[in-house]
């Protein structure tokens, strides 16, 4: 039974996720930023749509840069809520975790699939299962992805950004090298600008040329193993298996009926919250140290205040430190009107291993 990958890669994720919740941007360019607050525009572009990207505006680039570009232009800035991404996200993870044999999610926007047993080694199967995942996720979340479907992780990644937005992209085992070749050497995933720079001194330029250097030669250059591995994903090589990662923090957010500063409204959803996470510790096994509080007021600029306890498995019996925190939050800030608010424990551990805290942790964009 061949083994079949699947990588789904969200579309514009953060600045889609925007246009579902504010319907007046949809088509416009879009850019969501990370603000340092030390400045009006001071902080980095955490993502940007197409149209933004067709104006040369990227992430990681300054504020003050992209608003230089965008000038004149019909373009939306916003400040990144990184939690209600997070939110929607979860949603979508578990409709792909439900339909694997195995299951990775690698950040806010991006999983792997193993459904080589669902698929039954079929192809053929594993195309109608992206699709219907692609199809479940329009529905539920109206949002677009693109799917690629390979013989590893590597070729499934490469495949998905193959055709984009919205698509979906097989490449079977037979396929790979076909597939691989017409790639040139900057297109390949894991290679940067200095390892392009070094790989082209010595003529490389296309993944054709790479899969077929000489290995000593690229082992001189750069270290025995770095040189395989680059030979190795020129050719769309990858044994790296599709394995969980257990996050190292459990968050709930939630939207308030009506924009609130009432300790008692507030305080009633995070005890909503709160009975979701205890479900999650409960289930996993999982105790706790720090509780946080999670603000989002009607401007979109979010707070967190945080106490580290002793070690609990329960966080409904915690709440006091919670309200606590919200009250004393409240207090500081009497005039913000609350949009979000959201309840976070961290510093997890399984029960009776205490002293190994969990290493895996979901890299957040």
């Amino acid at each position: 039974m061949p083994r079949i990958i699947l990588h789904m890669d969200m579309d514009s994720f953060y600045a889609s996720v925007e246009e579902n919740r504010n319907p007046e941007i949809r088509g416009k360019a879009i850019v969501t930023c990370m603000f340092s607050g030390r400045s009006k525009d001071s902080g980095a572009v955490s993502a940007a749509n197409y149209k933004a990207r067709e104006l040369g505006i990227h992430s990681g680039m300054p504020i003050r840069i992209a608003k230089g570009l965008a000038k004149g232009k019909d373009v939306v800035f916003l400040p990144s809520d990184r939690e209600y991404y997070w939110e929607v996200s979860s949603r979508i993870m578990e409709i792909l975790r439900k339909e694997s044999d195995s299951f990775e999610q690698v950040s806010v926007d991006e999983a792997y699939l193993d459904v080589s047993k669902r698929s039954r080694g079929s192809w053929e199967n594993a195309l109608k299962l992206a699709e219907s995942l692609k199809n479940a996720i329009h529905e539920k979340e109206h949002l677009t992805c693109s799917i690629g479907i390979g013989p590893n992780k590597l070729v499934a990644k490469m495949a998905s950004k193959a055709q984009k937005p919205d698509g979906l992209t097989l490449v079977k085992d037979s396929e790979v090298k076909g597939f691989f070749e017409k790639l040139p050497v900057s297109k390949l995933f894991g290679i940067g600008p200095k390892t392009l720079q070094e790989l082209e001194s010595l003529g490389i330029k296309t993944a054709k040329e790479l899969a077929g250097y000489d290995l000593e030669t690229l082992e001189e250059r750069f270290g025995t193993k770095r040189g395989k591995i680059l030979q190795d994903t020129a050719r769309g090589i990858d044994d790296s298996p599709v394995e969980e990662r257990e996050a190292q923090q459990i968050s709930k957010m939630a939207t308030l009926k009506k924009d609130s500063n009432s300790s008692k409204d507030i305080f009633g959803k995070i005890q909503e919250l709160a009975q979701d996470i205890d479900s999650e510790l409960k289930e996993n096994s999982l105790t706790y140290r720090t509780i946080s509080i999670m603000t989002i007021d009607r401007h979109l600029q979010m707070q967190t205040r945080s106490h580290t306890t002793i070690e609990s498995s329960s966080l409904s019996k915690n709440l006091d430190i919670a309200k606590e925190l919200l009250e004393d939050f409240l207090e500081q800030n009497p005039d913000r009107m609350l949009r979000r608010i959201g309840i976070r424990v961290s510093g997890l551990s399984r029960k009776g291993e205490t002293k190994q805290r969990i290493l895996g942790e979901f890299k957040k964009p």
